[in-house]
């Protein structure tokens, strides 16, 4: 859905071949970190790439967490955002975007960085730890850690964001492709 340009919440399509190559390259990064245990949203994308991680990273179980789930698009799931302009008048469409919550069954903002971050505290004792996740729970957590709601930095599939917990969380890098 990407690659056509349709937005992607918590519906599910293939990941590309070429994608999967990217993504498995990028895993290096943690080759010689003391990975113990690999978590994912329960989205099936990200539970492949999580299950993908685990072979390559010598870990045996893949953990679930729906709070690690991306925002849910509702009805402009699926859609370009030429569809979402024609259909619904919108055309400033972005993950954080509040002007798209007037689209039926989309995620409030503000509940969905509760969620994210809810789930986000309860890792705090969870060294070594690698969540596979989404680029909307990404921003979530960046635009609260950084009081941020600039766009700029876009977290596109196999991007990192690598985390460290000392007292509040703080964002120690991010690595794009």
């Amino acid at each position: 859905m990407n690659i056509q340009g349709r937005w992607q919440g918590i519906n599910d399509s293939e990941i590309p071949e070429e994608s999967l190559g990217h993504f498995k390259e990028r895993l290096m990064f943690f080759k010689d970190m003391k990975i113990t245990k690999i978590y994912s949203s329960c989205l099936v994308r990200s539970i492949r790439s999580a299950t993908i991680a685990a072979s390559i990273l010598g870990i045996d179980h893949v953990e679930a967490v729906r709070g690690f789930n991306e925002r849910d698009l509702g009805l402009m799931d699926g859609k370009t955002n030429d569809e979402i302009f024609e259909k619904f008048g919108i055309n400033d469409i972005f993950i954080a975007s509040r002007a798209i919550e007037i689209i039926p069954m989309v995620e409030p903002w503000p509940e969905f960085v509760k969620r994210v971050m809810a789930t986000l505290d309860e890792f705090r004792e969870k060294d070594g730890s690698l969540v596979i996740t989404h680029g909307g729970v990404m921003r979530a957590i960046y635009n609260t850690l950084t009081g941020s709601n600039e766009r700029k930095v876009i977290f596109d599939n196999g991007y990192i964001l690598e985390l460290e917990f000392s007292g509040s969380w703080k964002i120690s890098n991010i690595i794009g492709p």
